[in-house]
């Protein structure tokens, strides 16, 4: 594998974190919090391809970075609080909506183009294509 290849989870977290610029703290996107992001993140892909051989494919293993930017963009910044007033001052909350949003669209060409990209043979190859089924993803 070439040396940009990401080959464990250590050096995917370290990709997503690269990626979406979250660093390891209470406030943004802590290690538990991570975990089980890309745990997730690997469930939604496995699902989708019936393979977890992101490992063993530059291209597979890319996807499951940004699915896992994904997945961290809807843990952190899922706020479900549209604005409050504390005093005289207020402050309002807005979500990204995945039809505007240009980072959730282009990581999900990323997703896309990695999963055509690979050379990992996939078990479900029917519907490979990620999208939006709701009116908003975090």
């Amino acid at each position: 594998m070439k040396s940009f290849a990401i080959e464990t989870d250590a050096e995917l977290e370290t990709a997503i974190r690269d990626k979406t610029s979250y660093n390891d703290s209470v406030d943004e996107w802590p290690t538990d919090q991570a975990d089980g992001n890309i745990e997730d993140a690997k469930r939604v892909l496995f699902i989708r391809t019936g393979s977890d051989k992101w490992y063993s494919d530059i291209a597979y293993g890319q996807a499951l970075v940004a699915m896992g930017a994904l997945k961290a963009k809807e843990a952190v910044e899922n706020i479900n609080i549209a604005s409050y007033g504390i005093a005289d001052e207020s402050l309002s909350f807005s979500n990204a909506d995945p039809d505007s949003s240009q980072q959730i669209q282009s990581w999900s060409s990323e997703i896309n183009e990695s999963l055509r990209q690979s050379d990992v043979n996939f078990e479900d190859e029917q519907d490979l294509q990620m999208r939006n089924t709701s009116g908003y993803i975090g």
